[in-house]
């Protein structure tokens, strides 16, 4: 916090940027500067190759201020904003593991549960944390079109993992195209009508239904 010249209060945010050879973020400099900062982005060069923007790798960074900002989400947010975003998070750490399975043995292999785990670690990855600066809506996103994106495809989760419980395989729940219109729901959705994400969890439920109904 500053007091400016004005008399009005401000903040400084200081963002240093460490650029190590090969992005090897084991280096010495990397790693001393790791020791000072709460807060570090990870830049992963495949994203980028991939053409996934921000190339920021959700499993290398980290923010030590989650704590501090938990009071404020909960105030200004939901109260539910930060256990959505942890277990986006777990999600995505199994997905990691996983993939050095998928590495050697293909996916087919896999049980459906985890086939289930790849599947909606895609739409959080595509659907979520991947951003086109160029489109009027997915520009610039507020915080409660955020929550209700991560309640949608965690609902959406709920329903397929009870699905799958029932000895539903993946590869009829990926008949349906709901995996692909959670997707496109940064784009589809207004920043301004938030109230549509109703019209997505009763699609959801119909999703739901109908895979019981067809395979009863």
């Amino acid at each position: 916090m500053i007091q400016n010249m004005n008399g009005t209060e401000g903040s400084v945010t200081i963002i240093g940027a460490v650029s190590p050879q090969g992005g090897d973020f084991s280096e010495p400099v990397t790693q001393n500067t790791k020791r000072f900062v709460r807060c570090f982005w990870g830049l992963d060069r495949n994203l980028a190759n991939e053409r996934h923007f921000p190339a920021i790798h959700w499993l290398s960074s980290y923010s030590e201020y989650l704590t501090d900002l938990a009071p404020w989400y909960v105030e200004n947010v939901d109260k539910k904003f930060v256990d959505y975003r942890n277990r986006l998070v777990f999600l995505l750490t199994q997905e990691s593991s996983l993939m050095e399975i998928v590495k050697l043995i293909g996916g087919d292999m896999l049980p459906d549960d985890q086939k289930l785990i790849l599947e909606i670690s895609k739409v959080i990855r595509i659907g979520f944390l991947q951003q086109n600066a160029f489109h009027k809506e997915d520009t610039c996103v507020p915080m409660e079109k955020q929550f209700k994106m991560m309640d949608l495809i965690l609902y959406l989760y709920k329903k397929s993992r009870s699905l799958v419980s029932m000895g539903m395989p993946m590869s009829v729940l990926k008949e349906d195209p709901i995996f692909d219109k959670i997707i496109s729901i940064k784009y589809d959705v207004p920043n301004d009508r938030l109230d549509i994400f109703d019209d997505y969890k009763k699609q959801v439920d119909a999703f739901y239904d109908s895979v019981i109904e067809r395979n009863a």
